[in-house]
């Protein structure tokens, strides 16, 4: 029946089916056995750790481990093989780049009325917010006030983007004395130029482009365009720059580009 020391090598919990003679039975079937009974021949050959794979007439695989001393061992498919669980999505998908062919449709600039007409000849494809406050008309009319221009190229500045990524548009025109309220304009700009982010500076400018949203709201959506509500600029330029980031920080968190 083969080599006594042949028994060393058999798993306790095989041990019965072994001595009742079954290793003759699948001889055929687990050419393992045959090694197992020429275990002193095994012991010379100093089998480094491995595993290999024996496949039998049907196709089905078998996986034959070997770990410190070599021991013969038959693992049917079972669930001790899991597979790898697929990764999990990312939660924000990634936002898809526009080739060069599809660049963005600029409107002609002289199509807009003053002061937008100014600012849409320097309107980029790279155009991604815009950014308004009640005060917009009077500063670009020749009346501009230092300290808010200051301002806002600081925060300019603290984005980072590109240039040509964030465009002011007026709400607002200012005639030396007065101003008049233009969302009908404001609002044609940014679906002419397919704008999906404004930053709105002020609760003057909320009641003028978006009178529905609260006045102590974060945000808010108007026709699918999310607007950012930040502090009045007049209030904003009398801070350190430190705390004007601070309160403009959410403009970091827009998914732009």
């Amino acid at each position: 029946m083969g080599s006594p020391s042949a028994e060393l090598n058999v798993l306790e919990s095989a041990r019965p089916w072994y001595q009742n003679g079954l290793q003759f039975i699948f001889k055929e079937a687990l050419p393992e056995i045959t090694q197992l009974e020429n275990a002193g021949s095994l012991q010379k050959r100093n089998l480094p750790t491995a595993t290999s794979r024996t496949r039998d007439v049907g196709g089905s695989s078998q996986q034959q481990g070997r770990t410190g001393q070599p021991s013969v061992s038959v693992e049917p498919k079972s669930s001790f093989h899991q597979p790898t669980p697929a990764a999990k999505p990312s939660r924000i998908p990634p936002r898809s780049k526009p080739s060069q062919n599809q660049e963005r449709c600029i409107p002609d600039a002289s199509s807009w009325p003053a002061p937008w007409s100014t600012i849409a000849s320097r309107v980029t494809s790279r155009l991604q917010i815009f950014w308004t406050y009640s005060q917009l008309g009077q500063d670009l009319s020749g009346q501009a006030d230092a300290e808010r221009r200051k301002l806002f190229q600081s925060l300019i500045g603290y984005m980072g983007l590109p240039k040509g990524a964030i465009s002011f548009w007026p709400c607002t025109t200012w005639d030396g004395n007065t101003f008049e309220n233009r969302a009908d304009i404001f609002w044609k700009g940014v679906k002419d130029y397919d704008v999906k982010f404004v930053a709105c500076f002020g609760d003057q400018t909320r009641s003028i482009i978006a009178n529905e949203a609260p006045a102590n709201a974060a945000s808010a959506h108007v026709n699918d365009v999310q607007i950012v509500m930040l502090q009045d600029p007049d209030f904003l330029k009398t801070l350190p720059a430190e705390e004007q980031q601070l309160l403009c920080i959410s403009l970091l968190r827009l998914p732009l580009f």
